[in-house]
C-alpha cells in the first residue's frame, strides 16, 4: 500500500464526479469530500483489509479491480469483484461490526480512502450520501440472500521470447474461439507494431467497423476515447502500440485494463518480444500468461532464459504461466515435444500443431480459413484452450471391463458422427487402451476394424498365450541338466534340464505375478501406437493404473503411451505386473475402474462416464432367464431316449468338473469389486452411459460386434442428453461462399 498525490488538486475532484456515490453532490460538497480523502495504491495481490479486521475506513475504487472473498485459505468463496466507482467497507462502518470478508487487489489498483471520523462527519453534513448508502446496503443484503456470485473479466497475456513463434496468430485464434465458445465479448489489445502475416491477421478488423471505447485517464477530467475495431471473426481489436512510446507508459497499463474489463469478458494482450517495464507491468496485471516458443534449440534457450527472468521479476508469475510449444515448420532442426519439455525443465501445457499451407508459406487467408474449419489440428487445440478458460471442458471417462469394454467403441462412433466435443479422456484397463488409440488419432471405425481382427479365436489365443518361466526356474534347470550330463550324457542332460525348468515354470510362474508376460500384447500395442507420447495425442489423455503396495492410483500423463496402457491392463493374477516410475503397477480398475475423479482434477467441468458393468438387477434377471432355459431343456430331455439323456448328463457333469477356471474366478471376483466402486464413482458424473450386455464373458473379444452395437445403441438413445451436457453446437463461424468472408454468428 502506497499513499499517492495528485499532480493537481482538481484531478481528485474529476475522479469524484464520475463516482455514483457523489453524483448528486454540489461543488462545495465535492470540495469537502476531496479534502478528506486520500489516494492509495495497492499492488496486485495486496490486501486492503482481511476478514475479522476492525472497520476503520470507507473505500472507493478509482482504478483497477479488487476481489471480495470469505473463508479460510484453500476454501475461499468469492463474493464479488469491484471495479471503477464501486465502494466498499461501508457496511462494517455503519453496523460497527468487524469486516466479514477479505478485499484483495486483482491488479494494481487506486483507491480513495476516507477515514472513519471523516466518514461520520460527511454523512452528517451531506444528506444525499445517507440515502445512497441505505439503498446500497439494502441491495447488497438482497444479493447476499439470493446467493449472487461474481462475474469478472479474465486478462490473458500472450508473450514470446523470440519473434516468429506465432504469438499474434495464437492471440487471434484464442480470441476467435473464446468468442465462439463462451458467447462473451472478447478484445485483443495489440501492444506491438506488426509486420507481415501477423499484421494481415488483425488487419481485417479495420475493414469491418469500429466503435469507441472510453478508457478513463485518472489524471484528467475527461475520459480518453480509444477506437476498438471489430474483426470478422467476432472479437474486437484495440491498437495500444502507442502506449509503449508514451512517457511513464507502464503507469497506463492498469488504467487501460481497468477500463476494458467493464466492457469485455476476456482481454487478450498481444505483447511485443522486448521485455521492458511496460510489458512486465502488463504481464503482472494478467490473470494468465501464455509463453510461446517453437521447438528449435535457439528459441528454447531464449525461452528458458525468459522464464527465469520472469520468475525473478517479483510479479509472482510462476503459478499463472503456461507454456505453449508451436510445432511450426522452421529451417532449423526441431526437437520433439518430450525433448523440448526436458530442455525447459517443465511440462508443455499447450502443443500447437503446424498449420498446413498449400504453398509452403502460410497466408492470412489460409490461417483465417483454418479457424473456420474446426477439424484442423491447430484449431482443435486452441478451441480446447478456449473451452478450458471458459470453464466448458468436457471429459470422457472410459471404464474397465475387459471384453465388455468393446462397447466404448460404439459410444465413440456416436460421438464422432454427431461431432460431440470431447476435451479430455481418462481410461482404466480396456478403457485406457481404447482411449489411447482414439486420442492418438484413430477413428472409431478404425477401432472397430482392429477389434474385428480377433473374431477368429486362434488370433486371440496367439495374443495372450505367452507364458513365461521365472529366471530362477531356468537357473535350477541348468544346474539339474549339468548334473545329468555327467551321469547320462549331453543330450539327456539338456532334455532333463528343459523339463525341470518348464515344470518349475508352470508351478511358480503364476506365483511370480501372473502366468502371462504380456510381451505379445506389448508388441500389438507397439504396432498400433508406435512411439507416440502423451504430448503428441490429438486429445489430452490420462491413463490410470494401480499400485497395490501403497494402495494408490498411478496416473500416466507423460511418456510413451504403450508403457502406460500396458501398465493399466495388467490384470492381477493373470498378467505380470509392470514396474513404472519405481512402482509396481497393475490394472487401473482395481482402485478406480471409472476415472471420473482424474478428469475432475484435470479441470473437466462436465463429465460423461461409460460404465459397461451390468447392474445387479440385470445380472439377476439374466440368471433367472438361464434357469428358465435350463428347465425347458430338461423337460425336453425327459422325453428323449435313455442314451441321449445319459450323454447329456455326462456332458453336464464334465463341464461342472472343469468350470469355473481359476482365471474366470479371478476376473469375476475383480469385476464384482469394480462394479461396486464404479457405482459410487458414477455419482460424480453429469451423464452415465450403460452399454451393458448381461451374461457376456470377460474374454469374449472374439464377439466384438455385439458389444460395439450395444454401445452405439446406448449412445443414440442418450444423444439429446449428451448434447445437453456437452453444450454441443456450432461455434458460430460461417463462411460466405460468394465472397469467402468469415463471420461469427
Amino acid at each position: 500500500m502506497t499513499a499517492m498525490e495528485f499532480p493537481r488538486p482538481q484531478d481528485k475532484l474529476a475522479i469524484l464526479k464520475h463516482i455514483p456515490l457523489f453524483a448528486s453532490c454540489t461543488a462545495e460538497q465535492l470540495q469537502l469530500v476531496g479534502e478528506r480523502t486520500r489516494l492509495m495504491e495497492y499492488k496486485k495481490d495486496e490486501c486492503v483489509y482481511r476478514e475479522g479486521d476492525r472497520a476503520d475506513a470507507f473505500y472507493i475504487v478509482s482504478s483497477g479491480r479488487l476481489r471480495v472473498f470469505s473463508g479460510a485459505e484453500g476454501h475461499e468463496h468469492v463474493l464479488t469483484v469491484l471495479h471503477n466507482g464501486d465502494t466498499f467497507g461501508e457496511i462494517s462502518l455503519l453496523t460497527g461490526e468487524m469486516h466479514s470478508a477479505t478485499v484483495e487487489a486483482i491488479n494494481d489498483t487506486l483507491v480513495l480512502q476516507l477515514e472513519k471520523p471523516d466518514f461520520d462527519e460527511l454523512i452528517n453534513r451531506i444528506p444525499s450520501l445517507v440515502l445512497y448508502l441505505s439503498r446500497l446496503l439494502s441491495k447488497r443484503l438482497r444479493t447476499k440472500q439470493q446467493g449472487g456470485g461474481p462475474a469478472d473479466a479474465t486478462v490473458i497475456a500472450v508473450y514470446g521470447a523470440a519473434r516468429g513463434v506465432g504469438r499474434t496468430l495464437f492471440s487471434a485464434a484464442l480470441a476467435t474461439f473464446l468468442r465462439g465458445e463462451t458467447r462473451q465479448p472478447v478484445i485483443v489489445v495489440d501492444f506491438s507494431s506488426k509486420e507481415g502475416l501477423a499484421n494481415l491477421v488483425l488487419s481485417p478488423a479495420r475493414r469491418v467497423g469500429r466503435q469507441s471505447v472510453p478508457i478513463r485517464s485518472f489524471w484528467s477530467e475527461e475520459p480518453v476515447e480509444q477506437e476498438a475495431w471489430e474483426h470478422p471473426l467476432g472479437f474486437h481489436v484495440l491498437d495500444a502500440a502507442s502506449l509503449l512510446t508514451a512517457a511513464e507508459s507502464e503507469r497506463g497499463v492498469a488504467p487501460l485494463v481497468s477500463g476494458l474489463v467493464t466492457r469485455y469478458h476476456y482481454l487478450v494482450l498481444d505483447l511485443p518480444t522486448e521485455l521492458n517495464t511496460t510489458v512486465l507491468k502488463a504481464l503482472t496485471q494478467s490473470d494468465l500468461v501464455y509463453v510461446l516458443t517453437d521447438a528449435t534449440k535457439t528459441c528454447l534457450l531464449r525461452t528458458n532464459a525468459l522464464i527465469q527472468q520472469l520468475r525473478e521479476s517479483g510479479g509472482h508469475l510462476e503459478g499463472r504461466m503456461k507454456l505453449a510449444l508451436n510445432m511450426m515448420e522452421t529451417a532449423e532442426e526441431r526437437l520433439s515435444p518430450s525433448e523440448a519439455a526436458a530442455s525447459l525443465g517443465r511440462p508443455i501445457d499447450v502443443l500447437l500443431p503446424a498449420i498446413p499451407s498449400a504453398s509452403g508459406v502460410l497466408s492470412a487467408e489460409e490461417f483465417l480459413q483454418g479457424l473456420s474449419v474446426q477439424e484442423t489440428a491447430y484449431a482443435l487445440v486452441v478451441r480446447r484452450v478456449a473451452r478450458e478458460l471458459g470453464g466448458l471442458l468436457v471429459g470422457l471417462a472410459l471404464g474397465s471391463g475387459a471384453a465388455l469394454g468393446l462397447a466404448h467403441i460404439g459410444v465413440l462412433k456416436v460421438l464422432e458422427r454427431e461431432r460431440i466435443p470431447i476435451d479430455l479422456i481418462a481410461g482404466s484397463s480396456v478403457g485406457a487402451m481404447i482411449g489411447a488409440l482414439w486420442a492418438s488419432g484413430k477413428s472409431a471405425d478404425e477401432l472397430e476394424q482392429i477389434a474385428k481382427r480377433f473374431e477368429q479365436p486362434w488370433r486371440l489365443r496367439a495374443l495372450f498365450l505367452d507364458f513365461g518361466i521365472p529366471l530362477f526356474c531356468v537357473v535350477i534347470g541348468i544346474f539339474a541338466g549339468a548334473l545329468v550330463i555327467r551321469l547320462a550324457g549331453v543330450w539327456t542332460g539338456i532334455l532333463f534340464g528343459l523339463i525341470v525348468a518348464m515344470a518349475l515354470g508352470l508351478v511358480f510362474g503364476p506365483l511370480a505375478g501372473g502366468p502371462l508376460q504380456g510381451a505379445r500384447v506389448t508388441q500389438f500395442l507397439q504396432e498400433l501406437l508406435g512411439d507416440m507420447t502423451f504430448e503428441e495425442t490429438r486429445i489430452p489423455l490420462k491413463i490410470l493404473a494401480s499400485n497395490p503396495t501403497l494402495r494408490e492410483e498411478v496416473v500416466f500423463e507423460s511418456g510413451r503411451l504403450v508403457e502406460a496402457v500396458r501398465a493399466s491392463i495388467s490384470i492381477p493374477g493373470i498378467f505380470k505386473p509392470v514396474r513404472a516410475r519405481g512402482k509396481v503397477c497393475i490394472d487401473g480398475g482395481v482402485i478406480n475402474p471409472i476415472p471420473i475423479s482424474v478428469l475432475k482434477k484435470a479441470g473437466a467441468k462436465r463429465i460423461i462416464a461409460v460404465n459397461v458393468f451390468p447392474t445387479t438387477e440385470e445380472v439377476t434377471i439374466y440368471a433367472k432367464e438361464l434357469e428358465r432355459r435350463r428347465a425347458e431343456r430338461e423337460a425336453q430331455l425327459a422325453s428323449k431316449h435313455l442314451f441321449v439323456r445319459l450323454a447329456s448328463l455326462l456332458r453336464r457333469e464334465l463341464r461342472r468338473s472343469v468350470t469355473p477356471l481359476i482365471f474366470d474366478v479371478i476376473m469375476r471376483s475383480m469385476q464384482s469389486m469394480e462394479y461396486q466402486i464404479a457405482e459410487v464413482a458414477c455419482h460424480d458424473a453429469d451423464l452415465v452411459l450403460r452399454p451393458t450386455v448381461p451374461g457376456s464373458s470377460w474374454l469374449e473379444f472374439y464377439h466384438p460386434a455385439k458389444f460395439i452395437q450395444r454401445g452405439e445403441e446406448e449412445g443414440r438413445r442418450h444423444l439429446e442428453a449428451i448434447k445437453r451436457v456437452t453444450g454441443a453446437e456450432p461455434v458460430g463461424l460461417t463462411t460466405d461462399s460468394s465472397t469467402g468472408t468469415i463471420t461469427s454468428a
